[in-house]
């Protein structure tokens, strides 16, 4: 039967795999181990880009415009080709290609599955190869400051409206806010990696962003669990509450410390997903990570960690939204904060910000929001001077959740919960 679904071209499996995207240029998404072994190029030389580079001089042209015709016309195809790995070797290639399609028969991907044999000596010449200059310059960054400012807003988690509100990209999501294994496979600028949907939750796939950022090769965690990037500041608390959520199938956000490959300590941000496949049955569960900095969450640090336990304590009686909104709040709120005061912001430009001088107000007026959806008796801005800010943030604050995927980031919380909020930030405006 071969491999028809995303969900399955996913999973843990000894074959050479790759999926690419379902049109052209039909640019690489997901390599797994195999695939690499048997190619020598790791994922994260390869993401985003064709296959094309295992072509070389005597790969045949029919056979390539085969693959290349039945791919257009979303058709099942299988070849025997001439290919060459990462150092010019060439080798066979069987190689069976699959059109992954959803659940209304439209195709979102390409999956491959190659299968490679030695070709005896002198058959084929090999190449002379120099694989750091197959690719030439990899850098995709951009100079333009004002760009690596939104940049880093919008992978920041919060809010996912940063990236592409009113930039016509907008990807609404289905079955009543689940966000689907293509639309977080999709996701190629924040930092995700995906897991098992069961016990041991063993990853399965992870993007270039979240290689650069842990350090790790996407070959090396493939079947590991995220219990890698754990050590001994890791607060085991938060650790079980993220597990108890995943086995709930319910989103959580969560900020712990965290250990990159080299020993690295850094504060993540960590938003976990539950993910859908094109049955609507559960298919993995993702996890977004953003490295915040610490000196935004040492800001009255105090009265966060009692507002934590409030919400641990009273969460169970309060109706959802209100405690969703209080949850997100806490969770992504070193990224809210940015997000305030991102004098730098391409987008809604005419909503202002809060000067940074100020951002300790800021912090004090998300707490007060919290406070409020807590149900605590409402406190008043200690200043003339915070008040102001505090209606800047009520003015803000609503227009900036999205509640909506938004190129492939999942969306800050439910409209409920958004509404939850803005009935609070009016109260205060």
């Amino acid at each position: 039967m071969g491999v028809r679904t995303l969900s399955e071209a996913l999973q843990l499996s000894d074959e050479c795999r790759v999926i690419t995207t379902g049109s052209a240029p039909f640019n690489i998404v997901h390599t797994n181990k195999a695939w690499s072994k048997l190619t020598g190029f790791k994922f994260t030389e390869v993401a985003n880009r064709s296959n094309s580079f295992l072509q070389g001089p005597h790969t045949e042209a029919k056979l390539v415009e085969r693959m290349r015709a039945a791919s257009e016309k979303g058709e099942t195809t299988r070849v025997r080709v001439v290919n060459y790995d990462r150092y010019g070797t060439p080798f066979y290639n069987s190689i069976e290609i699959f059109p992954l399609r959803d659940m209304a028969g439209k195709l979102t991907h390409y999956c491959g599955v190659l299968h490679g044999e030695d070709i005896p000596d002198g058959v084929v010449p090999p190449i002379d190869r120099k694989p750091e200059e197959l690719f030439g310059s990899t850098s995709g960054s951009s100079t333009d400051p004002d760009e690596e400012e939104e940049t880093a807003a919008a992978a920041s988690g919060w809010p996912a409206a940063a990236a592409g509100r009113g930039a016509g990209r907008v990807k609404r999501l289905r079955r009543g806010g689940h966000v689907t294994l293509q639309e977080a496979l999709d996701n190629t600028e924040d930092a995700v990696v995906m897991t098992q949907p069961h016990p041991p939750y063993a990853i399965t796939h992870v993007n270039a962003p979240w290689c650069e950022m842990c350090g790790y090769m996407a070959e090396e965690v493939e079947g590991l669990t995220n219990k890698i990037l754990t050590g001994p500041d890791t607060d085991s608390e938060a650790l079980a509450s993220l597990l108890a959520h995943v086995r709930a199938e319910e989103p959580t956000v969560q900020t712990v410390w965290n250990y990159k490959k080299g020993g690295e300590r850094f504060l993540n941000q960590v938003t976990v997903l539950p993910l859908y496949d094109e049955s609507h049955e559960l298919a993995a569960f993702a996890s977004i990570l953003k490295e915040v900095d610490s000196e935004d969450l040492a800001i009255d640090a105090d009265a966060w960690r009692r507002l934590s336990a409030v919400l641990e304590t009273q969460g169970p009686i309060l109706d959802t939204p209100r405690r969703e909104a209080a949850q997100a709040l806490l969770g992504a709120r070193a990224a809210v904060l940015r997000d305030l005061c991102n004098a730098k912001r391409r987008t809604q430009r005419d909503l202002g910000h809060v000067p940074s001088k100020h951002k300790e107000f800021a912090d004090r007026a998300l707490a007060e929001l919290v406070r409020r959806l807590l149900g605590e008796r409402p406190a008043a801005p200690g200043s003339e001077e915070e008040g102001a800010v505090w209606q800047r943030v009520a003015q803000i604050l609503p227009a900036r959740i999205a509640t909506e995927v938004i190129d492939g980031r999942p969306p800050d919380m439910s409209p409920a919960a958004a509404r939850a909020i803005i009935e609070e930030t009016r109260r205060n405006a």
